[in-house]
């Protein structure tokens, strides 16, 4: 069931994005009054499909993408251009065709951050709170650096830190960094320097230091001292014998208090509770009978139309920014091309984001959208950037290139996209695989 919920959940992610970038072509083509001859969603041999038209709307082989076939696009006599075909077509029109892609992917994103704003997106309060750090790991970049509980980070390379938000989402992109930060320790401004760790699934957090999180009970033992005394799943636990506890805490007061009363202050929904629990000594050491997590409670906010608008053209700035950025640190070696994410990564992240609910699945698919039309827009031959690039250039030299130099740079670009499809699929399998690309590599 899982394999299946996993296919569904790529498919329908990857249709919609797809489907709306032809249908960007699709629409600017007949727009200009381009015969468009095939529309197909996916590659390689038609599957089915019905003929509307001029045009027969199929699904391919290989869904791992789609075209618009233009008529006069690939095959065209230069002395005999047909008024329907694409390179009879001005240069205007031409990048106007191929531009619609992108930008309907780009437009995607936007519309559906907006719906999203509009009906409430949910969200972590801690992280639009002041990022005062909670608890720093011993050893961490963060502890390396003289960081403290209690100090709030002012500052990261001069660019000004409001929230837990900025703040993890500045440290994340900037891994292997020396990081500049001006923090506040009471009332006294100071500064110090962080390199951060390279971010990966088992290392969530690379500087080492945390919010002040709370803990929840995720499940009671029964015939242990939580349960005896009354501790329900999903109970907060707010301190221990009257001092506030953290999540980081908690274990080593119950650790440390074998056979000893240990006061809880306890959460329940409205209610505060106190209970008197006291730890079972287990090789010179105390268990209480419960697994944990840490406490983020989460908000529901709802923005008016423009509101919503206003607010998702900012998050899609945002992320647009930090997307060259991690493509311009990939190239100087800054981040590994190894987290970069192929067919198979996404569909894993399709299928959670389904199994989590539709707010996250339409976020995931407005993501990968905006990311669609990013790269498309690279200067790579046979990307819809690649054509804009060779007709800007036929611009600036006022000639238009050979039939077969357009076609040279264009096999060009489909090896490197090939290769680059190679590559992220076996990175995926890599992934998942115990010692990574050792395992595929062992040499």
């Amino acid at each position: 069931m899982i394999i299946i919920q996993t296919i569904l959940a790529f498919l329908i992610v990857f249709g919609i994005i797809v489907l709306v970038h032809e249908a960007g072509h699709f629409i600017a083509a007949r727009l200009m009054k381009v015969r468009v001859d095939t529309f197909s969603f996916g590659f390689g041999k038609r599957l089915f499909g019905k003929k509307f038209g001029e045009t027969d709307f199929r699904v391919s082989l290989v869904p791992l993408g789609g075209y618009v076939k233009m008529a006069g696009e690939d095959e065209y006599n230069v002395d005999d251009l047909k008024p329907y075909e694409f390179q009879s077509k001005n240069r205007g029109q031409k990048i106007f065709i191929l531009i619609m892609g992108p930008l309907m992917n780009i437009f995607l994103s936007l519309f559906i951050l907006s719906i999203i704003n509009m009906v409430g997106v949910e969200k972590e309060k801690y992280k639009s709170e002041i990022p005062e750090i909670g608890f720093v790991e011993q050893g961490s970049p963060a502890d390396k650096a003289g960081l403290k509980r209690g100090d709030i980070i002012l500052s990261i390379n001069k660019k000004k830190i409001m929230n837990w938000k900025n703040l993890e989402l500045t440290i994340g992109y900037n891994p292997n960094e020396e990081l500049h930060i001006e923090y506040k320790r009471g009332n006294i401004k100071r500064n110090t320097s962080i390199r951060v760790k390279m971010l990966t699934q088992k290392n969530l957090n690379p500087a080492g230091f945390y919010y002040d999180y709370k803990t929840e009970v995720f499940s009671v033992e029964k015939e242990f001292p939580a349960f005896k005394s009354g501790l329900k799943n999903g109970d907060i636990i707010i301190a221990i014998n009257n001092n506030p506890v953290s999540f980081f805490d908690m274990g080593d007061i119950i650790s440390s208090n074998p056979g000893k009363p240990l006061l809880f202050r306890i959460k329940r929904g409205s209610e505060l509770i106190n209970l008197t629990i006291v730890p079972r000594k287990v090789k010179e050491k105390g268990i209480i009978g419960i697994t944990r997590v840490p406490y983020s409670p989460v908000i529901k906010v709802r923005y008016g139309l423009f509101g919503a608008v206003g607010k998702s053209y900012k998050e899609l700035v945002d992320l647009t920014v930090l997307t060259f950025s991690a493509f311009k640190k990939m190239i100087v070696g800054k981040i590994s091309p190894k987290h970069l994410s192929g067919p198979i990564e996404i569909a894993k992240f399709s299928q959670r984001a389904m199994k989590t609910g539709l707010s996250n699945f339409f976020i995931l698919i407005a993501f990968i959208s905006l990311q669609l039309g990013i790269i498309n827009l690279f200067p790579i031959p046979a990307l819809d950037g690649g054509h804009l690039m060779i007709y800007s250039i036929e611009a600036i030299i006022r000639r238009e290139f050979s039939k077969k130099v357009k076609e040279a740079l264009i096999n060009i670009g489909f090896f490197i996209l090939i290769s680059l499809m190679i590559f992220v699929v076996l990175n995926d399998v890599a992934k998942a695989l115990p010692n990574g690309w050792n395992s595929l590599i062992p040499f």
